[in-house]
């Protein structure tokens, strides 16, 4: 069977988005070790030749002279470039995956997900060179316009999955009088054992997609505001890269990626605000995409549709009450909204492997 435009846009769109990220993570292996952020026991690797001691970057020897500290201290902020070059990416490519695979799914319009997808995909390769050569606006524009081709996906996504008849898969738009003789010739294949079971599980598998997509949507949406407040957070505590001082948010406020020492307790607050919401984010980042994955592998697999339903809207209920509670310092709450969204994604990939079986 032939693969739709849109299969394909997304095969060679997540082909190329991986590519470049293997290329960014090599890129970033090479300035930790030139920064000594390597772990001690690869000291011995043919890369570790001729540069600083491995010791993760905890440690400098004392023999080390001025000129070498100064050069350190530079390989460590272009290593640290390359670490948000590379975290930028996880923040932003998983889930764009798992919402234009969404759009996929649903059968959206195809233009707008092809063009969405290519779209993101040009702005995010555009985003790395940005960022390693420290271009600005260009960085911030490349994300930006990364961030409206998801939610451009997102909105396809859910025009596919709520304007069509889920029961007989005829759009909405479709003639009157096709949509009854479709229908009828429907109901008569219902009438048959085999066919009854073919529709049943049809309906079943369009009830899980809408839930999927509704749900990672609202996730989606939920982390991007998440890491908006990280990124006005950074400002304040000067965490953002050097050529973001530039910039209207940064307010005039020097910004050295955090590393300036500082007494300032005014800073430091800040700084304790801005891991707060690193964390956050971080916390998403650990939870979400794996999730996503998993519910993802139960439509697949056709798994039962309460179940699902139940399952996913418990996830995303939790997950964006663990962000509230993280945010405003509340336990156990945020443990136990953690816990929730655990058991949910359990009972989610339990359910899918009973289908399977």
């Amino acid at each position: 069977m032939s693969a739709s435009v849109e299969l394909k846009t997304y095969v060679t769109c997540a082909a190329v988005l991986y590519v470049k990220f293997v290329l960014a993570t090599g890129i970033q292996a090479t300035k930790t070790f030139e920064a000594g952020g390597r772990p001690p026991e690869d000291k011995d690797l043919p890369l570790a030749k001729g540069r600083p001691v491995q010791t993760y970057g905890l440690v400098t020897a004392p023999e080390t002279s001025k000129d070498e500290r100064e050069q350190l201290q530079k390989a460590k902020v272009t290593e640290l470039r390359w670490r948000r070059i590379v975290q930028n990416d996880l923040e932003s490519i998983p889930l764009a995956l798992v919402v234009f695979g969404a759009g996929v799914l649903a059968k959206g319009n195809p233009t707008v997900q092809c063009g969405a997808m290519i779209a993101y995909t040009t702005v995010r390769c555009c985003h790395t060179v940005a960022y390693a050569n420290a271009m600005h606006p260009h960085r911030a524009l490349c994300w930006l316009f990364g961030v409206i081709a998801i939610t451009t996906g997102v909105g396809n996504a859910l025009y596919g999955a709520f304007s069509s008849d889920a029961s007989t898969n005829i759009p909405r738009s479709a003639d009157k009088k096709l949509r009854r003789i479709n229908t009828d010739r429907h109901n008569q294949f219902r009438r048959l054992d085999a066919s009854q079971s073919f529709d049943n599980n049809s309906k079943m598998v369009d009830a899980n997609v809408k839930v999927y997509i509704a749900c990672s949507s609202l996730l989606y949406l939920k982390f991007l505001l998440a890491t908006g407040v990280q990124g006005g957070k950074k400002f304040i505590s000067g965490g953002r890269p050097p050529e973001d001082a530039k910039l209207s948010l940064a307010k005039g406020r020097k910004q050295t990626y955090g590393l300036d020492k500082t007494d300032d307790e005014k800073m430091l607050k800040a700084r304790e605000a801005e891991y707060r919401w690193t964390r956050i984010v971080t916390n998403d980042l650990e939870t979400i995409p794996f999730a996503l994955f998993i519910f993802g592998g139960g439509i697949l697999a056709g798994s039962n549709p309460t179940v699902h339903a139940a399952a996913m809207t418990v996830f995303t209920a939790a997950r964006c009450l663990h962000t509230y509670a993280y945010a405003n310092k509340m336990q156990p709450h945020r443990a136990i909204f953690w816990f929730t969204g655990v058991l949910a994604t359990m009972v989610g990939m339990g359910n899918a492997i009973a289908a399977i079986l």
